[in-house]
């Protein structure tokens, strides 16, 4: 266990003087919102806070990713070039099909345990190069159950824990598939280094990077995205968890220009925010 985080706080409220100085000056403003009456001003304003911060900027881009994942990739383009890439959750492998246009030369598995969806990212991605794995990971190996919405199954939201999709939707079917860890996988394969791992499995993400402890112990993983997302809710999982799982590793959330806005050090009231969010972790 990592020991408790220091808090620290910015520069502006760093000096006694100054924060009370501000918050005396705003004092009225907080006065005037904070009322049932003014709910609807206050919330907009929560709900452009949060987009400042790279909170739910789902924005769509031209690849089938949104706008700010596309500029991330695009930023880091030269560090994927003829390295070893992972798309886990891969789904109808947009991510991965924008992977193989950035980094031709690439080594790229893309895994999707949905029997149906699978076959559709297959008949995407093969002719491209990628490799394909019907197989989910988590922390460990063996046969489980992959759970969808009864009504639209073969969603982006399928994941291996049956309350992340019941927090949507009671209606839920299962689908039996197998699983292994990330650190397995490494070995099977022969891999000694991951130059980008991108981890999308609804509310699942923490049992993927617990399944790779060793790969993230060594430092073998170079970049690495998640997502923190409402699911996360209904696993338990909060984003404590990951600074946990990431040991030596610093975590950024992902900006709309593609920039990373460091999260370091954990502070509960900037990090546990349970809408969607893109997350990096890079080695530090």
């Amino acid at each position: 266990m990592m020991p408790p985080p220091e808090r620290v706080e910015t520069p502006l409220w760093r000096g006694g003087r100054a924060r009370r100085v501000i918050e005396t000056a705003f004092y009225p403003l907080f006065w005037a919102l904070n009322r049932p009456a003014a709910a609807g001003v206050s919330r907009a304003i929560y709900d452009f806070a949060l987009r400042c911060n790279g909170v739910a900027i789902n924005f769509p881009g031209r690849h089938g990713l949104n706008s700010a994942e596309e500029r991330f990739l695009r930023s880091i383009a030269p560090a994927l070039q003829r390295g070893v890439l992972l798309d886990v959750g891969a789904n109808m492998g947009c991510y991965a099909a924008y992977l193989r246009e950035l980094a031709p030369e690439a080594t790229i598995y893309a895994f999707e345990p949905h029997p149906a969806t699978f076959a559709r990212m297959s008949a995407r991605l093969s002719p491209q190069g990628v490799r394909t794995m019907r197989q989910a990971l988590s922390d460990r190996a063996g046969v489980t159950q992959l759970f969808d919405f009864e009504a639209q199954d073969g969603s982006t939201q399928a994941s291996l824990s049956r309350a992340a999709v019941e927090i949507f939707d009671s209606g839920v079917v299962g689908h039996e598939v197998t699983s292994t860890t990330l650190d397995s996988f490494l070995d099977a394969e022969g891999i000694q280094e991951v130059a980008f791992l991108k981890v999308d499995t609804e509310g699942f993400d923490l049992k993927v990077l617990q399944g790779a402890a060793r790969a993230i112990r060594e430092k073998r993983i170079r970049l690495l995205q998640f997502e923190f997302i409402p699911a996360n809710i209904a696993t338990h999982v909060t984003m404590r968890d990951f600074f946990e799982a990431l040991p030596g590793y610093d975590i950024y959330r992902m900006c709309l220009n593609g920039e990373l806005l460091p999260l370091f050090p954990y502070d509960v009231k900037y990090c546990e925010i349970y809408v969607t969010q893109n997350l990096i972790a890079k080695p530090r």
